[in-house]
């Protein structure tokens, strides 16, 4: 089971998207982190290696209680046989040179938070006193980068910053990103302008795409890789859908075990708690939770494109329709774009034969004559 520990609720940055609520100093304590990493070490044994997620507020503000927890992870590990992976998410602004060489040694995979050039950052993400937070965050991406060459970037696409979308993924790319998350905020009030600058940003991208691999980058923009992929396969597979509580928890600094980080909030047990890292998980709300996963909507049902779609984010369902097993129509409307805009820019680079497009998508597999 992956484990998501919430170390802090605190965080330099006010988003005005944040899902986490309030931002103020409740830091979780040793024994509840210590219970909460022994989650992912007891039980079965897993298929693949668990995920360990540091996870706030910002996490590197407790670096202390961070490494604590890796070193308790370690023993685990080394007690029970079981590997496991660490991920930060993070803003970066508290990754000092340090700090980065601690993590580069960790091998931890990292996740930068980072909306784009100067205009895309400081529409939502500014400090908690206003001021601008571009620059911080892009000497921080840098100095990430440099340690961190597969640097995964979490950009929030949102109709405050939606009209420098386009420039902020000429501006990821040029950088070296090579992993750009494409993070929409569903829960924004869009209206017809600026779905149409959100459909150009996405085009924007698949060009950005189409010319990197020409020029022999891969360049992964993780809603056109995920949906070649799922074209490949044939849609996506049970294990790449929503975890929502099975193979994936978060634990708010209290102790309190929720099936989502997106759920923490201000960790006031509304919606969605399990149990707690003292008591256990709650058989009866797991089960209620397994059974609301999948997106049971009977127009999705009989959509063509439902092996492909992206509609059982439980928590964004939940946000949208007030269940977690419906989905909205702006869920559809990015999943329809998305794949439409994807398929074209594979069907462009299959057709040249571009050779690290198929190194990319087709490492091991038979190329089949046309792409769709």
């Amino acid at each position: 089971m992956n484990v998501i520990l919430h170390l802090t609720q605190d965080c330099q940055l006010d988003c005005s998207y944040c899902y986490g609520g309030r931002k103020y100093a409740h830091v979780m304590s040793w024994e509840t982190a210590r219970r909460g990493i022994d989650l992912l070490f007891d039980g079965p044994v897993p298929e693949t290696p668990p995920k360990l997620t540091m996870f706030g507020g910002e996490p590197l503000l407790e670096l202390g209680l961070l490494k604590q927890c890796l070193t308790h992870a370690e023993a685990r590990s080394a007690e029970t046989g079981r590997p496991f992976r660490t991920e930060v998410a993070t803003n970066g602004l508290a990754a000092d040179d340090g700090t980065i060489e601690y993590l580069r040694l960790k091998k931890a995979e990292m996740t930068l938070s980072f909306d784009g050039v100067s205009e895309a950052q400081d529409a939502c993400r500014r400090y908690a006193d206003g001021a601008s937070s571009f620059a911080d965050t892009h000497a921080a991406m840098l100095r990430l980068l440099a340690s961190f060459p597969d640097l995964a970037v979490c950009s929030v696409v949102s109709p405050e910053n939606v009209r420098r979308l386009s420039e902020s993924i000429d501006f990821f790319a040029d950088s070296g990103v090579r992993r750009l998350m494409l993070n929409p905020n569903f829960f924004a009030p869009w209206d017809e302008p600026h779905l149409d600058l959100w459909r150009r940003g996405y085009e924007h991208a698949a060009e950005r795409f189409v010319e990197e691999f020409r020029n022999g980058r891969v360049f992964h923009v993780f809603f056109i890789t995920a949906k070649i992929v799922t074209h490949l396969k044939g849609g996506y597979d049970p294990c790449d859908c929503c975890d929502f509580g099975a193979k994936e928890i978060a634990v708010a600094p209290s102790g309190r075990i929720y099936p989502c980080q997106r759920m923490v909030g201000e960790d006031r047990g509304e919606l969605g708690l399990m149990g707690d890292v003292f008591s256990g998980l709650d058989p009866v709300v797991c089960e209620q939770l397994a059974d609301g996963r999948q997106t049971r909507n009977s127009e999705c049902l009989e959509c063509d494109l439902r092996p492909r779609c992206r509609n059982w984010c439980s928590c964004v369902n939940h946000r949208l329709t007030g269940r977690f097993d419906s989905t909205g129509p702006l869920v559809c409307f990015h999943e329809r774009m998305a794949i439409e805009i994807a398929d074209r820019a594979a069907s462009c680079l299959f057709a040249e034969s571009n050779p690290t497009f198929l190194k990319t998508f087709y490492p091991e597999t038979p190329v089949s004559p046309e792409w769709v």
